[in-house]
């Protein structure tokens, strides 16, 4: 297609979306999302950290989104009312979480964000526990939390 000529043409959903993916491709794009490097990401899209903050905001969200789909698929038929946390996530559960992994050795401070070192303690939390090592809190991690809390009381 000559989109030099006809730029218009790249306006079209279908063909703007592979232009997107063939952009994606050829700068192996890919692992660095994988590896859920924002950064890298930002420069490869970009050239530079431009629009670093609104990907870190869509990035946030799409996870959130995610991760209640996850829980609700993973809850099965017995509802389960502990939220799914996940890096982003900000309030009193998120707190709870980091005070119950505090208790069980888990160096966290306790404030009620979702961030870094939570999620890397959930990780870690998940792989001593046998668990897929996601970083999500869910209901496998909630139960497995709380039996470990029990073990260490």
């Amino acid at each position: 297609m000559d989109l030099e000529n006809n730029p218009l043409l790249a306006e079209e959903p279908q063909l703007s979306l592979k232009i997107a993916c063939e952009y994606w491709k050829r700068r192996k794009i890919n692992p660095d999302c994988d590896r859920d490097d924002i950064i890298r990401v930002t420069r490869k899209v970009n050239g530079g950290l431009n629009g670093l903050e609104d990907r870190r905001r869509y990035t946030a969200k799409a996870k959130a989104a995610l991760a209640r789909i996850e829980g609700f698929i993973l809850s099965g038929s017995t509802p389960d009312t502990r939220p799914v946390l996940h890096r982003g996530s900000v309030g009193e559960a998120v707190g709870n979480l980091q005070e119950q992994l505090r208790d069980i050795g888990y160096p966290l401070a306790i404030d009620g964000d979702y961030g870094p070192a939570t999620e890397l303690a959930v990780m870690e939390f998940q792989a001593a526990h046998r668990l897929r090592a996601d970083g999500i809190a869910g209901k496998k991690t909630w139960t497995a939390l709380e039996k470990a809390a029990k073990q260490a009381a």
